[in-house]
């Protein structure tokens, strides 16, 4: 599957309990593309309350999934219409930028995700976003990056650190760019039944420093977000 991935940096001029149901409805908006370019899904992502950092990185994260890399480029084409830049301008206008266009990689629990999109509704992720060191390049770091955490069962290792079982989450996915121009190198995804598992794992990377002073990543960040599924085919 082919991802469109839209972070959104809250604007001073909104506050903050105005910009969920805001950031909702405009991600949302995608769904009134076109049957043949609309995406297959769409997901709204926002902070979650009370777990994770106190200022994050990004204040939501809008996702839409494509059959593949031709659908995706007639639905950036409709976009450039008019009814697409209505939406694209509602995005924009709650704070929505940057873009990665990435294919997605299901590296554990396929059969929960399955069930995850069948079901619908909300579901508790924690994100982590990076940028490569500048030694690396491209292709250098996406097949480093995909060594980089275990997909077998039992402890999962990040660099020289092992994830112990209770903050592994139930499905775990990294997105990689297609594009050589990218805000983020990796994105990946691990998901959570509840806020417990959440921030527990939040807390056991604050407390283990994961991401510190590794040779992989030249900047990383992390995310804990309330995700729901807003349309789907």
């Amino acid at each position: 599957m082919i991802k469109r991935i839209r972070f959104a940096t809250r604007p001073g001029s909104l506050r903050t309990q105005d910009f969920p149901l805001l950031w909702r409805s405009a991600v949302g908006a995608a769904a009134e593309a076109p049957a043949e370019v609309r995406p297959l899904r769409i997901a709204v992502c926002t902070t979650a309350p009370n777990i994770g950092e106190l200022r994050p990185r990004h204040d939501g994260v809008g996702i839409e999934w494509f059959r593949d890399a031709g659908q995706l480029a007639q639905y950036e084409r409709w976009l450039t219409t008019a009814g697409g830049r209505a939406v694209a301008a509602g995005v924009t206008a709650v704070g929505g930028d940057p873009v990665v266009c990435a294919d997605e990689a299901v590296l554990r629990g396929a059969d929960w995700l399955s069930g995850r999109w069948h079901q619908g509704g909300v579901k508790l992720k924690h994100m982590a976003l990076a940028v490569r060191a500048p030694s690396l390049t491209a292709a250098d770091f996406a097949d480093r990056w995909r060594g980089h955490a275990g997909t077998a069962p039992g402890p999962t290792p990040v660099a020289a650190t092992i994830i112990p079982d209770h903050v592994r989450g139930l499905a775990y996915v990294q997105n990689h760019p297609l594009t050589e121009e990218r805000p983020y190198d990796a994105v990946n995804e691990v998901w959570f039944d509840d806020p417990a598992g959440l921030r527990a794992r939040v807390e056991w990377f604050r407390d283990n420093d994961i991401g510190a002073g590794d040779a992989t990543f030249a900047q990383s960040w992390f995310l804990a977000v309330r995700e729901e599924i807003v349309y789907s085919r």
